[in-house]
């Protein structure tokens, strides 16, 4: 019984610090500074400003402004499936644009987009 008890507390330690190290790394990415793709990377559409964000791994990330420029939403990669994420400019606008038509129609953010829906508008992802 003893024995068990020394175990349990042994895993309970390896999680937590387990748990501490992927926080540590998980900030220190977040904190990483993003580099802007250029100034002509953001658009107008349907009352929202699309503004492109790439990262170290040259794939595209976009934030959502509404019109008066406060943050919207920020949306990393709405492509589970696609290990890379967003790799062209004109898909993240594709999508962004898929994305704002859904809040208008259901007043509610989509954090992902569906395969058949990445498809129909014709976004590559591997």
């Amino acid at each position: 019984m003893v024995g068990m008890k020394k175990i349990g507390l042994v895993l309970v330690l390896q999680v937590m610090i387990y748990a501490a190290y992927a926080q540590k790394q998980d900030s220190l990415i977040h904190l990483q500074k993003l580099d802007v793709t250029g100034a002509n990377d953001s658009r107008l559409y349907s009352g929202f400003t699309i503004k492109l964000v790439s990262n170290e791994t040259r794939s595209y990330h976009f934030d959502i402004l509404s019109d008066d420029k406060s943050l919207t939403h920020h949306f990393q990669n709405p492509l589970p499936f696609s290990a890379k994420g967003i790799q062209k400019r004109d898909d993240a606008y594709k999508i962004a644009q898929w994305i704002i038509n859904e809040y208008k129609k259901t007043g509610h953010w989509e954090n992902m987009i569906p395969p058949h829906i990445a498809r129909q508008l014709g976004v590559e992802f591997n």
